[in-house]
């Protein structure tokens, strides 16, 4: 029986892909170019795959189709970030104005073209099918994972697994943990409004400025003094717009931002207690609000334990024992909770970091640029957990 590290992976294929995927990154779910180099890459190698089945530039690719006894999901993310690129020295740095890969995703979607190509090479000696799945809009909403799933990706998947690079981990170790990996997410918009007067006379008007600043200090003062110290709450006010003269007041004042919650019960409370605080600020100072959340909040994503103990065993047969680091939850979202809704789900980290190139900057950020050598080792976990989990995970009902 083959065992990853004796099966085929092309290297220098996962760095070409990556690489023009980083040259070219698209949004959200307009990946049109992005979708076409799959499609080619998928076509070279022969493997049968579905084109937008389950939402607009999705790709399912599948192994072994007429093996339904047990079937396994990889996902891949393929959007980038609307953020302008810094890496002037890079020949492949992005060819779009204020677009980039700035979290990975040109890796992620390039080890999973490898997955397909070394998972199709050895499909004689594979007992079960594997769905590997090109997900647009991991980044934007409407989520591509929900939209995926409402549209019945995960009817005929028994557990799905997933691969998150990082620069925090020195190449190529991954990392993993059991139970929360991921924050529920939800975006806010919070308007406040009053009435412009000019300066010389303030108590004639109603302050929008005023009010939203009062509310920026009430979120800071409910999040020290209010949330227990041994939960997580991030209440983050990302953008404040208001007033277009140095003359008047405010009669308008616009922010947004996000909430970030380990459980879905302290999400509930941070809601609520949130339009209190700007009901109770606003009416106070004699003006009006409008305050939205989306009506998408991602929901927390948890590692199956027993998904964690199959994929701990693989990683030590790629990498011995002791190979998988430990992975922190982390307060970012991760729409792969959708997919762990459905059916058991395991996410892992994959450290790419090099000090020495540079290497080594937080993910969304105009400088991110990892060690491309660690992506073969990703696309090697992703075969041994196949191939000692293809007759199901144990434990798993």
């Amino acid at each position: 029986m083959i065992d990853a590290l004796h099966c085929p992976v092309d290297q220098e294929m996962l760095v070409r892909v990556r690489r023009e995927l980083h040259m070219h990154p698209e949004l959200g779910w307009d990946l049109d170019r992005t979708a076409a180099l799959v499609r080619r890459e998928l076509d070279l190698i022969g493997i049968p795959y579905e084109f937008e089945k389950y939402g607009r530039n999705s790709i399912v690719a599948t192994v072994n189709p007429e093996k339904t006894g047990f079937t396994i999901g990889i996902r891949g993310d393929m959007d980038a970030l609307p953020i302008q690129e810094k890496n002037e020295d890079k020949p492949y740095r992005s060819q779009i104005p204020g677009v980039m890969h700035a979290c990975g995703h040109d890796t992620h979607t390039a080890m999973l073209i490898g997955a397909c190509k070394a998972l199709y090479a050895i499909r004689d000696q594979i007992d079960c099918r594997v769905r590997l799945i090109f997900q647009p809009s991991e980044e934007t909403r409407p989520s591509g994972a929900r939209t995926l799933c409402e549209h019945g990706v995960m009817d005929d998947i028994d557990c799905i697994i997933m691969c998150h690079v990082n620069c925090n981990d020195p190449t190529p170790r991954p990392s993993c943990r059991a139970g929360i990996t991921n924050a529920s997410t939800a975006r806010f918009r919070i308007v406040t409004k009053g009435r412009a007067v000019h300066v010389a006379s303030p108590h004639r008007g109603i302050d929008a400025l005023a009010m939203a600043v009062k509310i920026y200090d009430g979120i800071q003062m409910m999040l020290s003094r209010e949330t227990d110290p041994f939960d997580t709450v991030v209440f983050s006010v990302c953008t404040m717009h208001a007033g277009n003269t140095i003359s008047a007041n405010a009669d308008r004042c616009e922010m947004t931002g996000s909430v970030r919650c380990f459980k879905e019960t302290t999400m509930a409370w941070a809601r609520e207690r949130i339009q209190r605080l700007v009901k109770t600020v606003c009416e106070d100072m004699r003006g009006e609000y409008e305050l939205e959340f989306s009506d998408d909040p991602l929901p927390p994503a948890c590692n199956d334990p027993h998904m964690y103990e199959a994929f701990v065993k693989s990683a030590e047969k790629v990498g011995g024992p002791g190979f998988c680091l430990p992975l922190e939850p982390s307060p970012g979202g991760e729409d792969f909770a959708y997919y762990e809704q459905k059916k058991p789900g395991l996410l892992f980290g994959l450290g790419l970091r090099n000090d020495a190139k540079g290497f080594n900057k937080p993910a969304h950020t105009c400088d991110w640029d990892v060690e491309e050598s660690g992506m073969e080792t990703g696309v090697r976990l992703f075969i041994q957990f196949v191939l000692d989990n293809m007759h199901g995970v144990p434990g798993l009902k």
